[in-house]
């Protein structure tokens, strides 16, 4: 029994594992062909819309150091699943992290030759106009098919602030933007998230309204003939 017991845990764990293996490269790869960002914080806002996070890794092995990363699961509240980390290398080099910083360089000198960063600061500027609440602005970005990513500490302060421009297919910090759009000034025009129907010790806040907004980047299945079509 008890033998059985535990070939019935092992069982589920490795399914548990698949599982998540299968959602997160599903993510991560389409996400790292289609957006630009130029740090992993900026990467680590993407994969958060999808409960996914990030994590570097630096490290010593036999006298020489070594830097990776983990790709992780999170729960509803933005913090982590209780499901084991996975290594970069497990969904290939392009998800590794030399690759990363090349694509974050790349992305950079896009950016700036597409004056991409112009743009988003325009529509930001949009939303920002008589937004009394921080969720009357995400409403306002999502009408822009922009996501609005924040930070906030255990005090409930913003300490980072980042606008995922999906019309763009790029991703900013929001200092990037201007002194406006940063964590300053948003703390101090929204303070701790009260009234804002926030709950400040999350990661960002993911309303339904918000989860049905986020668009799907995994590759489509090709649908089968139609019978008639081929009589």
């Amino acid at each position: 029994m008890d033998f059985m017991r535990a070939l019935s845990i092992l069982f589920v764990v490795i399914n548990i594992y698949w599982y998540c293996y299968q959602q997160i490269a599903a993510v991560i790869k389409p996400a790292l062909s289609m957006y630009r960002f130029q740090t992993l914080g900026e990467f680590r806002a993407i994969l958060s819309l999808y409960n996914i996070g990030i994590e570097e890794v630096r490290g010593e092995r036999n006298g020489h150091a070594y830097r990776g990363l983990l790709y992780t699961a999170l729960n509803a509240g933005g913090g982590k699943a209780e499901v084991t980390p996975l290594k970069s290398s497990l969904f290939g080099k392009s998800a590794g992290f030399d690759a990363l910083e090349r694509h974050m360089e790349q992305s950079g000198e896009k950016i700036t030759k597409e004056n991409i960063r112009e743009h988003t600061r325009h529509r930001a500027s949009e939303a920002f106009l008589d937004a009394p609440t921080e969720n009357v602005l995400r409403e306002r970005l999502r009408a822009y098919h922009i996501d609005l990513f924040i930070r906030r500490n255990d005090t409930g302060r913003i300490t980072g602030v980042t606008f995922i421009d999906h019309e763009n297919r790029c991703v900013l910090n929001g200092s990037g933007l201007g002194k406006e759009y940063s964590a300053n000034a948003l703390n101090e025009r929204y303070g701790t998230g009260q009234n804002t129907g926030a709950d400040p010790h999350r990661i960002s806040d993911s309303s339904p309204q918000q989860k049905n907004s986020v668009p799907k980047i995994s590759v489509r299945k090709k649908k089968k003939p139609d019978k008639q079509g081929l009589s």
